[in-house]
């Protein structure tokens, strides 16, 4: 009892809100006003420059000189000379599905302090975990850097993504609750979905330490370079995470417990996947069975639509057509040799191609998801039962083979259309 005890109390501490605004503050975010304070009007909306002193407050007893210079801070962007006053920030967005708490009856704006560079950092930081940093990473692995390391990594954080969506609907852990927090982001998104764990520390520790895994035993990378790189990126994403107000340390931590338990099993097993790529004889039937069949156990709410599982579809679909584009092209040159490589610096005409087949890869993907997301939502609202739902982005057998398809394509293309045309213009690696 003792142990479960101490255990419980660890949890409640860790996932308390008010240890995320402590965080936050230690971090220079400060909460100067909400929209009570600036404006006697009832409306939250109000510009901070044209608001006025309340009745008896100590603005008003000095002739408006707060609330003057707090206009003149919203103005010029610093507060007490040496911090900048951010944009105004909901302090709470709840769109109609969310499974947060009930939100207040309009949402309110609170005006805060932040430190401009760390707010920056972490923005930045947390971009590392969002869909265009995937979109472009990932390929740039495959056509610059070392194919192998781009297949191994897309797979690694396909499972990675997979298993912690799916710990987000089954352990339905919410964000952190805004107030005390700060949510220093307006996604209404966020608030459809739980935060326990966090996939964003999942994916900034299992993606840098597999590669730093990769490089070392194939190219003998130094870890006295690569361990610190690994570390600032995983420790800077999650700590953006808490920073930004939309995570706990709890979610924060049960993420990078995914990701241990993740690199735990995949290291082993990634020699296996390339037997599985490119000498299973069966490897077009079954890798859409075994996909079919994640999204077929992934666990649902009842009567409940949300973002998660096309999310997870779409991983899924980048999962699968970069392995099926690594299949039907075959081995790449990176592939047949054993590693003990040398790491060395690239000269400026290899740097010139590989910005070269960078922008024409990227050129190349970019109509793909354009073309196949007007196909798809096209035919398959044509062909697939409607199941009494009448917004069309929001019924299953459109949703998910609309994600997995596109995503698919998007995977596929990079590997195996790309790459043909590299050759073709004489710019392959």
């Amino acid at each position: 009892m003792g142990n479960i005890s101490i255990t419980r109390r660890a949890v409640d501490y860790l996932g308390d809100p008010f240890l995320v605004r402590t965080i936050q503050e230690q971090l220079g975010v400060k909460q100067i006003a909400d929209h009570n304070e600036f404006s006697d009007a009832p409306s939250p909306r109000r510009s901070l420059a044209s608001a006025k002193p309340r009745p008896g407050s100590d603005d008003e007893a000095s002739g408006g000189s707060g609330a003057s210079a707090a206009a003149s801070a919203a103005g010029n962007g610093l507060v007490n000379g040496y911090r900048w006053l951010s944009s105004k920030t909901r302090k709470r967005v709840t769109s109609p599905e969310s499974t947060s708490p009930a939100p207040s009856p309009e949402p309110l704006e609170m005006v805060v302090e932040i430190y401009p560079l760390l707010n920056i950092f972490f923005r930045l930081a947390t971009e590392l975990g969002h869909e265009p940093f995937y979109i472009t990473y990932f390929p740039f692995l495959v056509w610059n850097a070392d194919t192998a390391l781009g297949r191994h990594t897309v797979m690694v954080w396909c499972i990675s993504m997979y298993v912690g969506q799916a710990c987000k609907v089954l352990f339905k852990w919410k964000r952190p609750a805004c107030p005390p927090a700060i949510r220093l982001v307006t996604n209404p998104v966020l608030e459809t979905e739980y935060g326990l764990p966090s996939t964003h520390a999942t994916v900034a520790t299992t993606i840098p330490f597999y590669s730093l895994y990769f490089l070392y035993y194939r190219y003998n990378l130094s870890l006295w370079f690569g361990l610190p790189v690994a570390l600032f990126w995983c420790l800077s994403v999650c700590l953006s995470r808490v920073y930004l107000g939309v995570h706990t340390v709890l979610d924060v931590l049960a993420g990078l417990l995914v990701a241990i338990i993740m690199l735990v099993l995949c290291l082993p097993a990634i020699t296996y996947l390339d037997w599985f790529v490119f000498d299973f004889e069966y490897t077009l039937i079954a890798a859409p069975l075994f996909v079919i069949l994640l999204l077929y156990v992934y666990p649902v709410e009842a009567d409940k639509w949300s973002m998660d599982r096309g999310d997870t579809a779409a991983i899924l679909g980048v999962g699968l057509g970069t392995l099926l584009g690594f299949h039907l092209h075959g081995r790449f040159p990176d592939d047949i040799g054993t590693g003990g490589f040398e790491v060395a610096l690239p000269s400026l005409q290899v740097v010139g191609v590989s910005i070269v087949r960078f922008v024409v890869g990227v050129l190349l993907l970019l109509p793909t998801r354009f073309v196949m997301k007007l196909l798809c939502f096209r035919l398959l609202p044509l062909i697939m039962p409607t199941h009494g739902v009448q917004e069309v982005v929001k019924r299953p057998l459109v949703e998910l083979p609309y994600k997995i398809i596109t995503y698919g394509m998007i995977g596929f293309n990079a590997v195996y259309l790309v790459t043909y045309v590299f050759e073709i213009c004489n710019i392959s690696r």
